[in-house]
């Protein structure tokens, strides 16, 4: 019959090789806190350039009387410049360069481009849209809460309304397709591919913060962070930015078919074609909600976790300081532009 001796030295090995791998988990744990707060720091700092390129054309037009008229008159020369200073220049840019300076980070494609079948596509277009419509109307509410109760209202730089076909064009091109394509290119792919090294929920939640906080005070904060979390779910779920890029699309060019068909048909038509696309999408996005839950496309997908960060560090390491300033300017812009009623 074999006999088993106690042996101390074997205990000490396997107590050094416990106090060794926890060492290195708790330095893998310092090293992710430290690479997230340069991340946030850099999206952060891509905000603020955000803002101040388009400060800074404001000011160069305003000072310019020339083309301050130009600016106010004419509907074309206006969509021309939101392009380019506020879409390409403001958010491609920053954005674009932080994805550069990031570049050995990402896990994967900067641009997530798996193949999706058109049916699919249309299927979570449709539910995404549906969502955008619920995120507006609760918006609408909060707006209505504001006006009702605390007598607030948020003002607004005035958009010129298309007068012909030529700057038809040039405002669904200006207020749909342009910003739908910087602004997934900035959020869902620059900035979403490379927070999902911290998990997949956690990226979605973040960059919608990001994408919020583009959008100079408080109720668009909402709405856009509402929308942000659609779209980043979306583009998770497909690995493509093709679906993203259509609902924001579609959700930015309700409002300008509206100011064409008011252009055209009147007031009252607008009101009333924009009240069947509202219903349409939602009709749409239930059924296609419905359709994907049959499916199975909700399914949470299994993958490992790469991360060691609890969604508490996570949080922290996200938020301060990297997010601090950003959050800081959002209460000064929304302090500028509320009203008393």
């Amino acid at each position: 019959m074999p006999q088993y001796y106690y042996n101390p030295f074997a205990e000490k090995s396997n107590e050094e090789e416990r106090m060794r791998r926890n060492y290195e988990i708790q330095l893998r744990i310092r090293q992710e806190k430290k690479e997230l707060r340069n991340i946030s720091s850099g999206l952060g700092i891509a905000i603020i350039i955000y803002l101040i390129i388009q400060t800074a054309a404001s000011v160069f037009v305003s000072k310019n009387p020339e083309l301050y008229t130009l600016f106010k008159e004419n509907a074309v020369f206006q969509y021309a410049f939101n392009v380019i200073f506020v879409s390409v220049l403001s958010v491609s840019v920053p954005f674009g360069l932080f994805a550069l300076i990031n570049k050995r980070k990402y896990r994967g494609p900067i641009f997530p481009s798996k193949p999706i079948k058109a049916s699919k596509c249309l299927q979570w277009v449709c539910f995404g849209m549906g969502c955008c419509i619920l995120a507006n109307l609760v918006v609408t509410y909060i707006i209505a809460f504001f006006k009702t109760y605390l007598h607030l209202e948020l003002t607004q730089g005035d958009t010129l309304e298309p007068t012909d076909i030529f700057s038809s064009i040039m405002y669904v091109i200006s207020i749909a397709i342009i910003p739908a394509i910087c602004e997934e290119f900035a959020m869902r792919c620059c900035s979403l591919q490379l927070l999902k090294n911290y998990g997949k929920g956690f990226a979605v939640c973040a960059v919608s913060v990001v994408f919020g906080l583009l959008h100079g005070n408080v109720i668009q904060f909402i709405f856009a962070f509402l929308v942000g979390l659609v779209l980043a779910y979306v583009t998770i779920k497909t690995d493509s930015i093709v679906p993203a890029i259509l609902i924001h699309m579609f959700n930015n060019g309700m409002s300008a078919v509206q100011d064409i068909v008011k252009l055209y048909a009147g007031k009252d038509i607008a009101e009333d074609v924009l009240a069947v696309m509202f219903i349409a999408w939602v009709v749409a996005g239930v059924i296609c909600a419905f359709w994907l839950a049959i499916k199975k496309e909700f399914k949470r997908t299994q993958g490992q976790e790469l991360s060691l960060l609890s969604t508490g560090e996570k949080i922290g390491a996200f938020f301060f300081p990297g997010m601090i300033v950003p959050f800081f300017l959002l209460i000064l812009l929304t302090a500028a532009t509320v009203k008393r009623i």
